[in-house]
């Protein structure tokens, strides 16, 4: 039986597309899906979520499209090979336009929708689009340099982008939880920060993944264990605390 098992894996292994898409694809899924499993008020369904997966990693596009007008703005003003390029280019270029595209398409379909109605849901919410972006942009590393370069991905920048994510969506629940309190000028400053805050964190894991220099190469590390830290503690903490949203009392109700 092991002697089957172990041909199998490795015809699967040795199909290059079937190898792209087990190590591009499964962790992100995989890390998706435990947080869904947190959801213990009132589970969302499951084509909302697909449809925010499909809508995280159609985002890249537009993430990309906005990096690349930014990148080129940036070079003709500041010298490519030089430390401020690089930190211009990940803190504020590639952080915020990645995670502004995830909240925009976010925002757009789960804001007013029904559905919406647990603090717990927007963190689903924006583990979906981040899980979906992840993938998409893992499938497009393993296109581009091979599956090879896969494997550390599945360590960090999988796990970045569930963490920020996990971020964005405690802050944008935040947000609606003060919207239907009344409380429109808090909504909207919990808004802004459910994308400035995992966009600094993004722009400093991309900066500290780059590794300049040895002080680099320890943040680097650091920043792997804190984004474990915080994936583990935030689900766990917002998922134990979980509570109905309701329109002018704030949370109504608690977890049967």
């Amino acid at each position: 039986m092991g002697f089957l098992i172990n041909l199998v894996l490795n015809l699967l292994f040795s199909i290059p597309p079937v190898r792209l898409i087990l190590f591009a694809v499964v962790p992100g899924l995989a890390l998706f899906f435990w947080i869904r499993k947190k959801d213990r008020l009132e589970p969302e369904p499951p084509k909302l979520l697909w449809t925010l997966f499909g809508l995280g990693a159609l985002s890249i596009l537009p993430a990309m499209v906005l990096e690349t007008g930014c990148l080129i703005a940036l070079s003709r003003a500041v010298p490519e090979d030089s430390l401020l390029y690089r930190v211009l280019q990940m803190i504020l270029i590639v952080g915020f336009a990645e995670e502004g595209c995830k909240y925009l398409v976010m925002r757009r379909k789960t804001w007013r929708s029904a559905e919406f109605n647990c603090f717990y849901d927007a963190v689903v919410y924006s583990t979906a689009v981040s899980a979906g972006f992840a993938v998409a942009e893992n499938i497009l590393y393993g296109v581009s340099y091979g599956t090879g370069v896969l494997t550390i991905r599945a360590l960090t920048s999988i796990p970045g982008h569930i963490c920020f994510g996990v971020m964005m969506g405690g802050l944008y629940g935040a947000a609606k939880k003060a919207c239907l309190a009344g409380d429109a000028q808090r909504s909207r400053r919990f808004s802004w920060l459910s994308v400035v805050i995992p966009a600094l964190v993004h722009g400093g894991y991309d900066l500290a993944a780059s590794r300049i220099g040895e002080i680099f190469g320890i943040l680097f590390i650091l920043y792997l264990l804190a984004m474990y830290f915080v994936i583990w503690y935030m689900v766990r903490r917002t998922s134990e605390n979980d509570h109905r949203l309701t329109a002018g009392n704030g949370p109504s109700g608690s977890r049967p």
